[in-house]
């Protein structure tokens, strides 16, 4: 019983934790609004800045979201083409963007390619070693690659793109992956229901969420807590404390079908592919829904600093940018 006990005290820390860090990112993003535009925000007083901060909390953001994703619409650029030769695709699933690189999985043709934001192609690897790669993260300078038909994860240098090592039988069905700061590799262990974090030399360290998710499909870090696309019945994005605690559930997709692939913008809005649904939508990170964007079977999905989203069709086997 006293178990019992310590344990919902450590939860309810961390939710505290998690709500006391949100207050802290308000209060930050007044700051920069103050520097940017030169509006005296001090000069409120006690009761008007807690006015202003509820208000913020609500919206997710002080800056106009509205204004950032409003006017996208239809694709600005589109890089590929169905085929096999290099800039070619077939079968698109996850994707990076690393300063004004795009790193794309082409499951069909068993390898990564690289192209630059502009759509010309760099660089392919991984044939060889891919069989149907799925997604892709970076860290300092490795590329970490998961593989849901070799059931493994593979690591390969981002300067040689030398092939490194791989963990083979740790995961079943490896779907999205992530890294933390420390380069600690988070993968969506899809049939153990489970992420299971491993070390950026693919050390098993941990899971997180065993019998709390349900064919997880991405997985994702932001401001220290763990997001997950979890293709349970209604499509919920979790967000987990690194310890493991279930802090908050929102966003319920109708569609899914363990295709949904989601990241953050400057802002900390997720943007979120629906394959099923045809659409790119985002959401303030209240999980309050701001503006949807048609898009073929939208798969992997990543957004720049300049808040260009890029995604890949699986259908059209294209890489679009909106």
């Amino acid at each position: 019983m006293i178990r019992h006990f310590n344990e919902i005290s450590i939860q309810q820390n961390e939710v505290v934790k998690f709500q006391e860090e949100q207050m802290r990112q308000t209060r930050d993003e007044i700051q920069k609004y103050e520097n940017e535009k030169l509006i005296p925000i001090p000069s409120l007083n006690t009761e008007g800045l807690d006015s202003l901060l509820k208000q913020m909390g609500k919206l997710g953001s002080f800056q106009d979201i509205a204004v950032l994703y409003r006017n996208k619409t239809k694709p600005i650029r589109k890089i590929g083409g169905k085929g096999s030769k290099k800039g070619e695709l077939y079968i698109l699933r996850g994707l990076a963007i690393d300063g004004n690189k795009i790193y794309m999985a082409d499951a069909k043709n068993n390898r990564i390619q690289i192209f630059s934001t502009e759509g010309k192609f760099i660089h392919e690897f991984g044939k060889g070693q891919l069989y149907s790669p799925y997604d892709i993260a970076l860290h300092n300078e490795w590329v970490f690659v998961s593989d849901s038909g070799l059931s493994a994860v593979l690591k390969f240098s981002k300067t040689s793109f030398k092939y490194i090592k791989n963990v083979m039988g740790g995961v079943s069905v490896p779907r999205g992956l992530t890294t933390d700061t420390n380069g600690e590799v988070l993968i969506a262990d899809y049939s153990h229901n489970r992420i299971a974090v491993f070390s950026s030399d693919l050390e098993y360290i941990r899971e997180i969420g065993n019998g709390k998710l349900r064919y997880p499909h991405d997985v994702k870090i932001n401001n220290s807590n763990i997001f997950v696309a979890d293709n349970n019945e209604i499509n919920n994005i979790h967000i987990f404390s690194k310890s493991g605690d279930i802090l908050k559930s929102f966003i319920k997709l109708e569609n899914g079908e363990g295709r949904i692939f989601m990241c953050f913008d400057l802002y900390n809005n997720i943007i979120i592919s629906d394959y099923l649904g045809n659409s790119i939508s985002i959401f303030r990170k209240d999980g309050q829904l701001i503006h949807k964007i048609k898009c073929n079977n939208p798969t992997g999905i990543d957004v720049n600093n300049n808040f260009d989203i890029i995604c890949a069709s699986y259908v059209d086997d294209v890489i679009y940018t909106y």
